[in-house]
């Protein structure tokens, strides 16, 4: 590793600071954002949904950094994390970014995953079960629902109503930015992550998922209808769902305060738990 990578336990950012990094794998740089309490506390993944980025969750990553230690890939081929080659499904993400976790020497983790994310984190979580401490699948694909002729007409609407939420800056420059920078020079997994979010089917992963998982949904969410959470719900093991009456598919980037409560309240009943069970009598 270079003098500004880091094995993960040896960070030493502040409670809410967070700062930028990567690390080298044999094929792939993956950059990622950190913050939160250097602790031996078990850290939260974060995985990012379609198209975009890390950053235009700069604003949960906080929130989540001022209790918690926090980790948030850009997936590679997206954004600043770069791969040259084409990810054909859920599996090939997962093993990256497995290869990411080992690099760091995370050996437990919380994952949260939003959209495309969540059916990485469903793949991942079942790939190496003993290490996934917690699930929350955030609006995640996984079962397919929407064709692309009827998602062109649902994005569009949802796209419009969001301009009537609060936050101008993320709707006019952070998402568009880092969105058209992947269009542009990552224009093949850019599509072909959206036929994995349409197509991609994970129903036959969701009963071997072993950690508690929290499904967080939005109930007006036209992209991933709730409809799949509660499919979701039905078929993972130790699943709660909650759902949010707040607007659309990208929900919590515009309400990060109710998004991270829900989120750290979920993780931290998980750890206490944990912390439990395994106390001596």
């Amino acid at each position: 590793m270079s003098n500004e990578q880091h094995m993960f336990n040896q960070a030493s950012t502040s409670q809410s600071l967070l700062s930028n990094h990567h690390v080298d794998l044999n094929d792939c740089r993956i950059s990622y954002t950190q913050g939160g309490l250097k602790s031996n506390s078990t850290p939260i993944v974060f995985l990012h949904g379609w198209g975009i980025s890390a950053e235009p969750y700069h604003e949960i990553l906080q929130l989540l950094a001022q209790q918690h230690a926090v980790i948030a890939p850009d997936l590679p081929s997206f954004a600043r994390s770069s791969y040259s080659k084409l990810i054909p499904d859920y599996d090939s993400y997962a093993q990256l970014l497995l290869s990411f976790l080992d690099a760091l020497n995370l050996q437990q983790v919380h994952l949260v995953g939003h959209s495309l994310g969540g059916g990485i984190s469903i793949t991942l979580s079942t790939l190496i079960p003993n290490r996934v401490k917690s699930l929350v699948l955030v609006d995640s694909t996984g079962v397919p629902s929407v064709s692309i002729l009827e998602i062109i007409p649902r994005r569009a609407f949802e796209m419009t109503a969001q301009f009537l939420l609060p936050k101008l800056e993320l709707k006019l420059f952070d998402i568009p930015q880092v969105f058209s920078h992947n269009l542009l020079f990552n224009t093949g997994n850019v599509i072909q992550a959206l036929l994995l979010s349409l197509h991609g089917d994970l129903k036959h992963l969701l009963p071997k998922v072993q950690a508690p998982c929290l499904l967080l949904w939005s109930e007006k969410d036209l992209t991933t209808p709730l409809d799949v959470a509660r499919e979701m719900a039905a078929t993972i093991p130790d699943a709660s769902l909650t759902v949010v009456e707040e607007g659309f598919h990208e929900w919590g980037l515009w309400y990060p305060e109710k998004f991270t409560s829900i989120v750290l309240d979920f993780i931290h009943q998980v750890e206490h738990k944990e912390a439990i069970a395994t106390s001596p009598m």
